[in-house]
């Protein structure tokens, strides 16, 4: 049987302007069906932690594929905050077995970058009373020589004749390269020969991490205002039995080039989102204008093209249509496979910018119908809540340590968009929604900015 990974909650501390925020997604509430897929929207006014959420996965999925932390993570640290710290528990599904596993990570400012300072990996049986076992553990108490290795007994194992100070040596490393220690690219081969149900949940959340989570940052999506469309190409990896997914970036201001094994994936990913695409936007489709073939710097054959928006026949530069259908075609087979594949997850930051509220509605509608997968999202659009389970959408608070409740004291017959909007001007949940600003103080501070004559 495939194993099925997905995440049951996340919690984070001193992420930007979160103090303190925990989410649980769907699936951990009552009666919710585990089986089908579900989405987590995230609502609430500018500035109050739902981009703080994708920034996490962001550092979360780096950490796990082993790659090192970016140069400006230190700037995700809560100001004045010399740490912050992200935990995620996942539920990991293989046969007749199902255990949660949990991933938390600490990351520290030193003087020259972030670094991860603490770090550990443990999981548990999805069965009452279970018993947490620890499957790696770091700490960092003040120079990557200090070295606590826990649990000792698996690490005697992995060093077999080895000595303790290789271990300690791989530590030093990844401290240099700013990496995880339990997911680097030395360390983490030695957990896999453990041969332990651990390691097996550790190889479970490293293979998903890299092929079936997928992150869209504001600032990927947003790449669409400037002409660079990211294209995602599905295409299959030699090394795995299944399809990877990875993104193309086109520039609609001029002809495009692309390696001849690439621009055939390329098509044929534009084929798959062709076909629903045009159930999305009626009669639109994606075509290439190819401007024939040319030999790269490396004597390797790429095809010269263009990308063009077809409607009902009539093609122009995609260039010229709207932000809307570029953010749709920057997400739609992303939105495709993780919609039909059960232990996936599609993060996306401002779904909603650009894309008609009704659309959206429809949209996101359709995937709490019949998705497989997971999807968590941030919005302002407030439309979709008066079409999603109550249980699917959170809100942020104005208090930084408890950034994001669920509603409380909602019945089935309640719109949920009126009773949050309610709440925003007179109360009524448990904490404050909405930190009010007065228009008339608005107007006066703009008619007195600039003097007049």
């Amino acid at each position: 049987m495939k194993t099925v990974v997905r995440i049951c909650s996340f919690e984070i501390f001193n992420i930007k302007n979160v103090r303190h925020g925990k989410i649980d997604m769907p699936n951990r509430l009552p009666g919710y069906a585990p089986e089908k897929g579900e989405l987590l929207g995230i609502y609430g006014q500018n500035g109050s932690g739902k981009t703080s959420v994708v920034n996490a996965f962001i550092l979360l999925q780096r950490l796990i594929c082993g790659l090192p932390l970016e140069s400006d993570t230190a700037s995700l640290i809560t100001c004045g905050e010399k740490e912050a710290s992200v935990s995620i528990l996942f539920s990991i599904e293989r046969d007749n077995s199902n255990i949660f596993a949990q991933y938390a990570v600490t990351i520290g400012n030193d003087a020259d970058g972030a670094r991860v300072k603490k770090e550990s990996f443990t999981i548990k049986a999805n069965v009452p009373k279970a018993r947490t076992n620890t499957v790696a553990e770091f700490t960092e108490p003040e120079l990557p020589t200090v070295a606590e290795f826990v649990p000792n007994a698996s690490f005697c194992k992995v060093l077999g004749n080895s000595s303790r100070q290789d271990l300690v040596i791989n530590k030093v490393l990844a401290y240099q390269e700013r990496t995880s220690y339990i997911f680097n690219q030395r360390l983490y081969p030695l957990l896999m020969t453990l041969g332990s149900e651990g390691s097996e949940a550790l190889r479970a959340v490293r293979c998903y991490a890299e092929r079936n989570l997928f992150v869209i940052g504001h600032s990927k999506s947003g790449l669409v205002n400037v002409n660079l469309q990211p294209i995602p190409i599905s295409h299959t990896d030699s090394n795995c039995d299944c399809s990877a997914v990875g993104t193309c970036l086109i520039n609609l201001n001029a002809p495009s080039t692309l390696p001849l094994p690439i621009y055939q994936e390329f098509k044929q990913s534009l084929a798959h989102m062709n076909q629903v695409m045009c159930k999305i936007i009626p009669g639109f489709e994606l075509q290439v204008r190819e401007l024939g073939l040319e030999l790269s710097a490396l004597n390797e054959e790429q095809m010269r093209m263009e990308l063009l928006a077809s409607r009902q026949g009539v093609e122009i530069p995609l260039k010229f249509e709207s932000d809307g259908i570029k953010k749709i075609i920057s997400i739609l087979l992303y939105w495709i496979i993780v919609s039909n594949t059960p232990g996936s997850c599609l993060i996306v930051d401002e779904l909603d910018a650009s894309i008609f509220e009704y659309l959206l509605g429809e949209l996101l509608s359709v995937w709490e119908e019949n998705a497989q997968g997971q999807l968590i999202f941030t919005a302002h659009n407030l439309h979709p809540l008066e079409m999603l389970d109550k249980r699917s959408v959170v809100f942020t608070t104005v208090d930084p340590n408890q950034r994001f409740i669920r509603m409380k004291n909602i019945k089935a017959s309640n719109n949920l968009r009126d009773v949050y909007l309610r709440s925003i001007f007179i109360g009524g949940q448990e904490l404050e929604l909405y930190e009010e600003t007065n228009k008339t103080e608005i107007a006066r501070a703009i008619r007195k900015t600039i003097p007049r004559d």
